[in-house]
């Protein structure tokens, strides 16, 4: 009998990758000890090394001047996000290190990209339908800034990063401003591998209670009704089901409506300066897990291991419906003729859960201080039926335009479009367009800054239509692509996270003319003589405002604001709506 050279070669690869193997990598995080930068590059070079199916890869460079790496795994030598795509896989990128004093992510993927290689447990199975890819570091700055007196709400491990990166960025709350260069490649990767399921790693010191492990989920409302039906029906139960049956059980992350968490938790709905919020905006369905930091370390990694192990378990069995429930997702938002910008919590809906916790107790007697302190008393855990308040109400929506008009002068704005791969035009020549214009009526603004930013808190605007000139190069941005909710989101200026809170247009807020007590006199006489209707309003408000009758600055400015003297420009947002 004959046997093809090709099937032997087939036969040889399919054993290779399929047969378990032996671990290549020592982790030492059973000893309270998380890998330096250095070893964990290292360690993913070693399984780049010793198999076909993975590969290394460098993405442009971090704050650090150290570059921003992926590892991807598949089960064959193609790592071309296009034509996995094409063929059918799903995506699952994983993220660590964001912070860097929160490592368990770090060692847990290592592991994980460790023993799904050498097909422990038969892991490998799930290359079948998906493609894992892995950011192994992505604070590198904070991860190199190593120290046992960061993170002072930990015990264990003894060393570990710094939560600001090389620039002083909270890089968790950068993924929409993109000052670091982290963030800028991150959105590339993030546009290049439009990954079907993103998973954000790490740790939380909040409520006190019995679980190494916790998620913030994607939160169903922020999504399309295909989604948002797939997320509350079968993945969010299917992940809370599977991890109750390891070792380690899942609940939702503790978000506080109350000090005593037996009174109720809510559901989070991160915005797009977080990286679950920012995977949102796509449709992705993005999460963090929050590993307790009161746990010790093993702890830690072993239940993030589980559940990264779970959540790629869960995409690659339901790989065509994560794919197809996107796919009808984006549809169902192109669709829509208005968009959901700001919502509230709905108390009046909830689920019950079982929660293990601890009593709080209100009057602790600190160690340190000998006074009273909040805290817990970890000699009376309990197990309680609490509520779960985990839906959202829409409290204001904005018709969707045609298309979006963006002067090519706002540059920054300009390449984070292009960044994210948002689809646009150019006006070939100079023309004047019709468009419904904001203007900035009130805004708010810290006295310190946020994370490099004097974030724009609550923005009120109103609308008028005008003709405005733009000029050859201005981007035309049709709505009607995948990534609206990102457009959407970022060019109105009232987006919960719009480039407009973020200050890219802050220019647009000062008044670049102006007029002198003494020089604009001429200019108003002049005026009141050629426009009869608007002096006889003028005498009349002198005749029955005391206070304007005496002040001449007033009188002035009335007649300079009220007038084509006025600057239309002044407080007018840049972005243009064509419907």
């Amino acid at each position: 009998m004959k046997i093809s050279l090709l099937f032997i070669l087939s036969t040889i690869f399919y054993f290779s990758v399929y047969s378990q193997k032996p671990a290549l990598l020592n982790l030492k995080y059973e000893q309270n000890y998380t890998p330096t930068y250095y070893e964990v590059i290292e360690m993913f070079k070693v399984l780049d090394a010793n198999y076909e199916n993975a590969t290394l890869l460098e993405n442009g460079l971090t704050d650090s001047g150290k570059p921003l790496h992926t590892f991807v795994i598949n089960n064959k030598n193609e790592f071309d996000p296009v034509k996995i795509k094409q063929q059918g896989k799903s995506v699952l990128l994983i993220n660590n290190g964001i912070h860097a004093g929160e490592p368990c992510g770090i060692d847990a993927s290592l592991k994980f990209a460790d023993n799904i290689l050498r097909n422990k447990d038969g892991l490998s199975e799930i290359l079948d339908n998906t493609v894992i890819v892995i950011i192994p570091v992505y604070s590198i700055g904070g991860v190199l800034n190593r120290s046992a007196y960061h993170r002072s709400g930990q015990t264990t491990p003894y060393e570990t990063g710094f939560r600001g990166n090389a620039g002083n960025y909270d890089l968790n709350r950068d993924f929409v401003k993109c000052d670091s260069e982290n963030a800028k490649n991150f959105n590339r990767i993030f546009a290049q591998w439009d990954p079907d399921v993103f998973l954000d790693t790490h740790t939380t010191n909040g409520s006190q209670h019995q679980y190494s492990v916790t998620l913030i989920a994607p939160q169903p409302d922020m999504f399309p009704p295909t989604q948002e039906k797939f997320l509350r029906n079968k993945m969010l139960p299917s992940l809370f089901g599977n991890m109750k049956k390891g070792e380690y059980e899942l609940i939702p992350y503790v978000s506080w409506m109350y000090p005593d968490p037996k009174r109720g938790i809510k559901m989070t709905q991160e915005s797009a300066r977080y990286s679950s919020g920012y995977a949102s905006l796509f449709n992705s369905y993005g999460m963090m897990t929050e590993n307790h930091v009161y746990k010790d370390y093993p702890d830690r990694v072993k239940s993030a291991y589980q559940f990264i192990e779970v959540l790629a378990r869960f995409t690659s069995e339901n790989s065509n419906e994560i794919i197809d429930s996107r796919k009808k997702g984006n549809e169902e938002t192109i669709a829509t003729k208005t968009h959901s910008i700001k919502f509230e919590l709905d108390t009046t809906q909830y689920q019950e859960i079982e929660f293990r916790g601890y009593e709080v107790d209100a009057k602790q007697i600190s160690p340190v201080s000998g006074l009273e302190r909040f805290g817990y008393d970890l000699n009376k855990p309990y197990t309680a039926r609490i509520k779960y308040f985990d839906v959202y109400k829409p409290t204001d929506k904005i018709k969707k335009p045609k298309y979006y008009i963006l002067p090519q002068a706002w540059k920054g704005v300009v390449n984070r479009l292009e960044w994210n791969g948002i689809e646009f035009s150019r006006l070939a020549k100079d023309t004047i367009i019709e468009v419904e214009i904001d203007y900035i009526v009130d805004y708010s603004s810290p006295e310190k800054p946020y994370n490099g930013h004097f974030f724009h808190q609550e923005v009120s605007t109103r609308s008028e239509v005008q003709k405005i000139r733009y000029y050859a190069g201005d981007l035309v941005i049709p709505t009607r692509q995948k990534k609206v909710k990102y457009l959407i989101e970022m060019l109105e200026p009232k987006g919960r996270d719009s480039f407009f809170k973020w200050n890219f247009f802050d220019n647009i807020l000062d008044s670049r003319e102006y007029f002198s007590s003494y020089g604009f006199e001429e200019n108003a006489i002049k005026y009141l003589e050629e426009h009869p209707d608007f002096k006889e309003k003028f005498e009349e408000k002198q005749k029955t405002d005391p206070e304007f009758s005496k002040n001449h600055r007033a009188q002035l400015a009335y007649i300079y604001n009220n007038t084509e003297w006025a600057e239309k420009s002044f407080k007018r947002y840049p972005v243009g709506r064509v419907f």
